[in-house]
């Protein structure tokens, strides 16, 4: 009797260890995420990175403007 229920217990914790290691924990650390707020100093430091690569990307555009300005003079002074 003590064997058979020594076998149970076995069983019945393979079963449930075997539970837990296929459990899905994906979904819950999604859950916990999204439960989660970001942190204000984090939120700001993000839209400063944001502001700082709009503002090189307008940078790149001054010296092609000069350049298409300057081809563009030249091109209309050497036809007259």
């Amino acid at each position: 009797m003590s064997t058979m229920t020594t076998l149970r217990h076995f069983m019945a914790a393979i079963l449930v260890s075997a539970g837990l290691f296929l459990a899905p924990v994906s979904t819950y650390a999604a859950e916990d995420s999204a439960a989660r707020d970001i942190h204000p100093a984090i939120a700001q430091a993000d839209a400063q990175r944001e502001k700082e690569a709009k503002r090189k990307r307008y940078l790149l555009l001054f010296p092609a403007a000069v350049i298409a300005i300057t081809a563009g003079l030249i091109i209309i002074t050497r036809r007259r």
